[in-house]
């Protein structure tokens, strides 16, 4: 309850300096109409019915599925968002899932600023999709190198994005190089650990159109690309270490549990329908 509570503060306090600003006429009649729900879950279609049945859990249901589904296809509404509800004790673990999805764009918690009704549904759950505004720099200094790969198979573009990411860092355990100064001009190699290489990686796939996320044990974290109708490994901050290839679109990473397999398996069904079956 404390989550809820918390998100419910969050959202009075919003409320109440909307309303204590001073708006001229013209932009308070361009102000959405008020968004109200009736229901506790919501989305213009059944997106789950594309996906393998299989993944779907207590916490990973088919409601959320068509929640953050539909952001994927239609990007952020203010208007008809597709919802759920999800409570406090899965509410840490959805907001992981939708951080191991980001790279050029953010998926968050969404409320949309004109619900009237929100302190009936405290446990609301839309996601947004948004570029951060500081990520426009990176992504502007990465388009040529982005550019340079068209006309290549992804294969081929994960393959020169994991050599590229693997010229501007150098492996150094315990220190961290996020999106911003990763992809900036800076001399030399920066120093950075396993969790800012696949954070690099998804900005770069991101950028790229190829489907990214992170995956990790409990001290290491690597990515999954789809690449040619699958699922494969890459692991960039070892291939740099190693100066090899030695884990660049694996279907297996042996020794290498990962910690979250139903989230990840949920992950994959989101970014590409059907992709386990």
């Amino acid at each position: 309850m404390k989550n809820s509570l918390n998100r419910f503060i969050a959202g009075i306090a919003c409320t109440v300096l909307v309303a204590g600003l001073s708006v001229p006429a013209h932009a308070a009649e361009a102000q959405p109409e008020p968004y109200t729900i009736s229901a506790t879950q919501w989305s213009r279609e059944d997106f789950s019915q594309e996906a393998n049945p299989d993944v779907f859990t207590a916490t990973y249901d088919r409601a959320l599925y068509n929640a953050i589904r539909q952001t994927l296809v239609d990007g952020t509404s203010d208007t008809a968002p597709a919802y759920t509800m999800v409570g406090d004790s899965e509410y840490s673990a959805v907001k992981n899932l939708l951080g191991r999805m980001e790279g050029v764009v953010r998926y968050e918690h969404h409320v949309p600023e004109n619900f009237t009704n929100y302190w009936q549904y405290l446990d609301y759950f839309a996601v947004s999709a948004e570029m951060p505004e500081n990520y426009q720099e990176p992504f502007d200094f990465i388009q040529p190198t982005i550019q340079a790969a068209d006309g290549m198979t992804d294969r081929e573009k994960v393959e020169y994005l994991n050599d590229y990411l693997c010229t501007l860092l150098a492996y150094k355990k315990g220190k961290t190089a996020g999106v911003t100064r990763t992809f900036a001009q800076h001399s030399g190699e920066l120093q950075a650990a396993c969790g800012s290489y696949a954070r690099a990686f998804k900005f770069l796939c991101g950028a790229a159109g190829i489907p990214c996320f992170t995956i990790s044990t409990s001290n290491h974290t690597w990515n999954m690309v789809y690449v040619d109708g699958q699922w494969l490994h890459v692991d960039v901050s070892l291939n740099d270490l190693t100066n090899s290839h030695s884990m660049l679109l694996r279907e297996t990473y042996p020794n290498h549990p990962d910690r979250a397999p139903e989230q990840t398996a949920f992950l994959k069904e989101l970014f590409v329908p059907g992709s386990t079956k």
